[in-house]
């Protein structure tokens, strides 16, 4: 199964996923809710169905909101729609080409997806290229797992789900500085499945 093909695959099952790490999830959403300003143009990359576009929709004056998944974007179309936004614009298109100006976005949001990418760098330059003050990257942590969260992740393995590289909490600032994202504010949640936010601000 391609990429493509495990991701059209989850869409039906993404949000329930994520769901399932319960208040890890929903403190990353608020926590980025919370630092995004009032009145910023926003883009999203690897958006998925669109959960972290639609929290921020109230704060952003505009937000792109971009995957690869055609399922996945259906699924997003179907959740704006549902909560009445209107400043969210949905787009079939690659991390590693955006397709849009230099600093372009006041802020580009990258969600649980430079560690699972085969050109982590090609998109990370992607990401600052198109970014005029902020990158926020959230992460979830699948490496040394125990227990429901081990098993959890172990049955998505047998549907395709392969990250290019398994990280812990303690990894993730190393592997965001070899991507080129230096001096990022990195914040730990607590979970099930452990999250972090990292922000990256434009010098």
């Amino acid at each position: 199964m391609s990429k493509i093909d495990f991701w059209d695959f989850s869409a039906i099952f993404y949000d329930m996923a994520m769901k399932a790490n319960g208040r890890a999830y929903a403190d990353m959403l608020k926590f980025i809710g919370g630092i995004v300003p009032v009145g910023a143009t926003v883009l999203e990359a690897a958006a998925g169905t669109g959960a972290t576009s639609i929290v921020v929709s109230d704060k952003a004056s505009r937000i792109l909101c971009t995957d690869i998944s055609e399922k996945m974007l259906n699924m997003a179309r179907k959740k704006i729609k549902k909560h009445s936004v209107k400043n969210i614009e949905i787009v079939n298109r690659s991390i590693y080409d955006l397709k849009e100006a230099d600093s372009s976005f006041d802020i580009v949001i990258a969600g649980h997806v430079l560690h699972l990418v085969d050109e982590p760098e090609k998109a990370a330059a992607e990401l600052r290229r198109v970014a005029k003050s902020m990158v926020i990257l959230p992460m979830s942590f699948t490496k040394g797992l125990r227990g429901v969260a081990k098993v959890k992740i172990n049955i998505y393995r047998l549907f395709g789900f392969a990250p290019r590289t398994e990280l812990a909490w303690n990894e993730y600032e190393g592997f965001l500085l070899n991507l080129g994202f230096n001096g990022c504010e990195i914040v730990k949640i607590a979970g099930r499945i452990p999250m972090a936010v990292a922000v990256y601000k434009i010098q």
